[in-house]
């Protein structure tokens, strides 16, 4: 009821961000394109764009905190060292990099085996697997 009372009476649409989120946003990407907003079931903002190319989703609170940014690497992007541990598992498909705003950054690689069934892993900045699990099941292996 207080969604349409805004929208409709008032003209304000609750979905979009506010000043405070978007000069946060402009503030930490200032290069960003293509940029599309979303408001999550959890009430925090979501925007999907791109820098220099690469498509990123970051993930902020109304307030303007940020949270998250998943960068969506492409394979050549990634350190060597990094992509040889990985690649002993099988073929990466795809990573993303995963920065928060209290811990150092991951990534989630899919990796298909040479059985060609896909999975995820889940590793530390450095590549080192912390998780790892079946892509389509979900399960931890």
């Amino acid at each position: 009821m207080k969604d349409f009372i805004l929208k409709y009476l008032f003209r304000i649409n609750p979905n979009t961000p506010g000043q405070p989120l978007l000069k946060s946003f402009n503030q930490l990407f200032p290069d960003a394109t293509n940029i599309e907003w979303s408001k999550e079931k959890d009430h925090h903002f979501e925007v999907i764009f791109r820098i220099n190319g690469i498509e990123q989703i970051a993930l902020f609170e109304k307030s303007g905190k940020w949270l998250r940014t998943e960068t969506n690497y492409k394979i050549e992007m990634l350190d060597l060292s990094i992509r040889e541990k990985l690649e002993t598992f099988g073929q990466i498909m795809s990573s993303i990099f995963i920065e928060k705003f209290d811990s150092s950054g991951s990534y989630e690689f899919i990796i298909r085996d040479h059985f060609q069934v896909r999975h995820i892993f889940i590793t530390d900045s450095e590549g080192n697997v912390t998780e790892r699990r079946n892509f389509d099941e979900g399960e931890l292996l």
